[in-house]
């Protein structure tokens, strides 16, 4: 109570007298400790005081660590500070000039057109979907970060994207260091935009193994297990069902509210898109449990309506982490996923499956290509 009357005035209430009742009610080891780092002292104090103006521009001039992250999430799920959501884009665009600083002076302006003509635009067109915004723009600065690493190898043999040889291009893309998936779209980009000479020849595409399915009969032993498995974590389970059963991305999963659960007597309903579908048991139960409290740190005491809440204060599971946990049951998500949409277009119309799973019609329509299905005998026979 001391340090936090030390640090936030009560009488008169200072810019920060929102977080005083959440803090005091969370679990005061853990938060004690970090109200005592001495950055977190000094902020919250200038930012209650008035000294430091409450604004994301003054968090993003702190040192860029978890604290700080943790005290600007608090202060958003308390209303002290405005939300923005284009930040995250902003930020990168704010550092990418001294990340930038060390290439030579026309290689730097190359990259500068890509990231605005490029790289922005996509990343702006992603709140409008179901991506996570928050991963496309970390995916973002590690591919820049590549594609300076590979413009400073040229670079250091006094060429530039310009004047560089193919035996530079050949040299890099086979050295251990070579990122191909991230820094080939940029040269393929510089080849159209005439940047880089016309006459290099740039490696295949990296095509991976997205494509690859779970095996049919393996997917149904996933689902059994949980069906019967009580020792694994609920979320695990319902999650794990979302995906093995439902084909539904990691994405959409994270961003269920408890608004998408309906109860009607005996029948539990989720809504993954236009439609609702009812679930079966256990997982019609289990659904109804979440979300599941774990903690009891400041970020708790702001409680949201999101089925999966992440750590981090009104924000939800970030999609990685769901990923990881459930790789650690032996779900691979995509696989998986691929492996159910697959079944379900083939025994289910595209224009249906895709209003009952939230999903585009044409994504759909591909994916009963790939299974076989035929559903437009289907609706000549429907018509007759």
């Amino acid at each position: 109570m001391r340090t936090v009357d030390g640090l936030l005035v009560d009488h008169p209430p200072g810019a920060l007298h929102a977080l005083r009742a959440p803090i005091l009610a969370a679990e005061p080891m853990t938060t004690g400790r970090w109200l005592r780092r001495p950055t977190i002292t000094a902020l919250l104090a200038a930012l209650d005081s008035g000294r430091l103006p409450l604004t994301h521009a003054t968090m993003d001039a702190q040192p860029p660590t978890r604290a700080i992250e943790h005290l600007r999430d608090l202060l958003l799920a308390s209303g002290a500070l405005a939300p923005d959501p284009d930040r995250p884009i902003d930020r990168l665009q704010h550092d990418s000039d001294q990340m930038l600083a060390a290439l030579d002076v026309n290689d730097a302006r190359v990259v500068r057109s890509w990231l605005r003509w490029q790289v922005l635009p996509r990343l702006r067109h992603h709140h409008e979907g179901t991506v996570d915004l928050g991963a496309a723009v970390a995916n973002a600065r590690r591919t820049l970060r590549s594609v300076i690493a590979f413009l400073a190898t040229i670079e250091a043999t006094h060429r530039t994207l310009a004047s560089v040889h193919q035996g530079d291009i050949d040299s890099w893309f086979a050295s251990l260091r070579a990122r191909p998936h991230q820094v080939r779209p940029f040269l393929t980009w510089a080849r159209r935009t005439r940047v880089l000479p016309p006459a290099i020849i740039l490696p295949p595409a990296f095509s991976g193994r997205g494509d690859l399915r779970t095996d049919p009969e393996h997917r149904w032993t996933i689902a059994r297990r949980l069906v019967r498995d009580d020792d694994l974590d609920p979320l695990d389970r319902v999650a794990g069902a979302l995906v093995v059963l439902y084909a539904q991305p990691l994405v959409r999963i994270c961003a269920l509210t408890t608004d998408d659960i309906a109860t009607d007597g005996d029948i539990v309903t989720v809504r993954l898109g236009g439609d609702r579908l009812e679930l079966p048991e256990p997982f019609a139960t289990l659904i109804q449990s979440l979300p599941l409290r774990r903690r009891q740190g400041v970020a708790e005491q702001f409680p949201g309506d999101w089925l999966f809440p992440g750590q981090r204060a009104g924000r939800h599971l970030a999609a990685t982490s769901l990923g990881r946990r459930l790789r650690t049951i032996g779900i691979e998500p995509r696989r998986t996923r691929l492996a159910a949409l697959d079944q379900l277009s083939a025994e289910i119309p595209p224009a249906m499956l895709a209003g009952v799973l939230g999903l585009k019609t044409s994504h759909v329509v591909r994916h009963t290509t790939y299974a076989g299905g035929d559903w437009g005998r289907y609706a000549a026979d429907r018509a007759t």
